[in-house]
């Protein structure tokens, strides 16, 4: 197993990409702290360990709070002795044109997305540079490489993760910290779902015809499954990935080789 008894601090846990990167570690032998926001359905992500669930601990986060993020990292720390792998995953979606997107809608965006990354990192940076090794993994999306209709505050939050971790990994490369990022394309998760049903009540079409329309964006056709998304952040936290800092990994079914 490539993770036995390495410690995974995975947040947006709940579900979605994160519950399927939990499952993964839980296979591969890791001792995982998870959070998310939701805990109801955090909860059900840990009773879905069936393989490490004795070795996993959940606790209900809000990545926009640097005092609860603080409190997790910290109970990591103690409970373990140190952390290995640090997956910073919670994010949100909003969409819709600037002129009429919420002031709110984006202070949520920017407050999860960039600023949740931003205080996760930051409190586990110092027992990472004590240790003098560690990983870290942000989330960020096809939507940081390109643009896409209705979706510029997002867009603007997920290509500041992608510039945030890049520049972080210039930062902590003395240390022997790897940092990268995952940008998945469609994935078949709550929060995509969402997004979809939004845009078709918005232009009054059927769902159906929305997510045909994200198929096609990649060239496979295809939605990606949670499970693919979790292979290649469980490839980039291992051993087989320990050349790498400061990338980006594409998951995006081709979308961004048109």
């Amino acid at each position: 197993m490539r993770f036995k008894d390495k410690v995974v601090v995975l947040t947006g846990a709940a579900s979605g990409i994160g519950r399927a990167t939990a499952k993964m570690f839980a296979k591969e032998g890791a001792i995982q702290v998870l959070s998310d926001i939701d805990e109801k359905n955090l909860k059900e992500t840990y009773e879905l360990l069936k393989e490490g669930k004795n070795k996993a601990t959940y606790m209900k986060v809000d990545v926009r709070n640097p005092e609860e993020v603080k409190k997790m990292i910290e109970f990591s720390k103690n409970e373990h002795g140190k952390i290995d792998i640090l997956i910073v995953n919670a994010g949100v979606v909003r969409v819709g044109p600037v002129e009429d997107f919420p002031d709110e809608d984006y202070d949520l965006l920017i407050d999860v997305n960039l600023k949740g990354t931003y205080f996760t990192c930051k409190y586990a940076i110092p027992y990472f540079k004590k240790q003098r090794y560690g990983t870290i993994i942000t989330l960020a999306s096809v939507a940081a490489h390109i643009g896409q209709v209705n979706h510029a505050n997002y867009c603007s939050t997920k290509a500041g993760v992608l510039g945030f971790t890049k520049a972080l990994a210039l930062d902590l490369a003395p240390y022997n910290i790897r940092v990268n990022s995952v940008s998945p394309g469609a994935t078949d998760t709550p929060m995509l779902q969402s997004d979809v049903a939004k845009q078709a009540r918005d232009r009054g079409v059927e769902y159906k015809v929305v997510k045909k329309e994200f198929e096609e964006e990649g060239v496979l056709g295809r939605w990606a499954t949670p499970e693919e998304i979790a292979s290649g952040i469980l490839f980039l936290a291992s051993d087989d990935a320990s050349y790498m800092t400061g990338a980006d990994l594409r998951l995006d079914g081709g979308w961004t080789a048109r």
